[in-house]
């Protein structure tokens, strides 16, 4: 049995679940915060974080740490269904959004994102409410893209599901937990992710519930 070491509302942990998921593999869930890691995740090897992917098997332990080691490694070992297309192309332009999400959504969790939970989750100091602010910005300039590439082509790098949309909705759903997510703003998006949440593979984020505070009511609603 795959071991998956993550914190629920970690955007890079929920694209792992959501791989996993689409692959149809089953795994055990072991909660790793970001300020207090579980101290097997740091045993894997220097500087390991999570997520993190174990399994023992016959031949020993094996481990892939990071949502780039842990994707395309789920990709080489499984490869239908795909989640990278075909032709050559597209999965370079697929890879190339997969990094631009991942890229361009590390400002807004670092800020945004962060300030939530340092508001409702750890309680432990007030929100820094010019950091709310920026992050906010940055997530509005990030919305807007995406909404033209889905108006474009039906999903993020054509015209089947790939990685890029796995790694934006992963981190949509997370910012969307607290509200944050503007979708009367972005239709065409808006659309593309009630079909993504509709999916298996997304149910049991939207089951998520982080101690001490609930999301906001259209959070696991398919319809909105």
């Amino acid at each position: 049995m795959k071991r998956l070491y993550h914190w629920p509302l970690d955007p890079a942990g929920r694209l792992v679940r959501l791989v996993l998921g689409e692959k149809g593999e089953a795994f055990d869930l072991f909660e790793s915060t970001p300020w207090a890691p579980h101290p097997d995740v740091s045993g894997l090897a220097h500087g390991a974080v999570a997520p993190a992917l174990v399994e023992t098997g016959p031949a020993g332990k094996t481990f892939a740490c990071g949502t780039r080691a842990i994707c395309e490694q789920m990709e080489e070992l499984k490869p239908t269904p795909a989640l990278l297309p075909e032709d050559p192309n597209e999965r370079a332009e697929a890879r190339r959004l997969w990094a631009w999400v991942e890229a361009g959504c590390e400002e807004v969790t670092d800020k945004l994102l962060t300030e939530r939970v340092m508001q409702w989750v750890r309680r432990d100091r007030q929100p820094d409410s010019e950091k709310l602010r920026r992050g906010a910005h940055a997530l509005r300039g990030r919305l807007t893209f995406l909404n033209g590439m889905v108006e474009l082509n039906g999903y993020l790098a054509g015209r089947t599901l790939s990685l890029a949309d796995l790694s934006a909705a992963a981190h949509l759903s997370a910012y969307d937990y607290f509200g944050d997510v503007e979708w009367d703003a972005v239709p065409d998006l808006k659309t593309w992710y009630a079909r993504i949440k509709s999916r298996p593979s997304f149910r049991p984020l939207l089951s998520d519930r982080i101690e001490g505070t609930r999301p906001v009511a259209h959070y696991a609603d398919l319809d909105f």
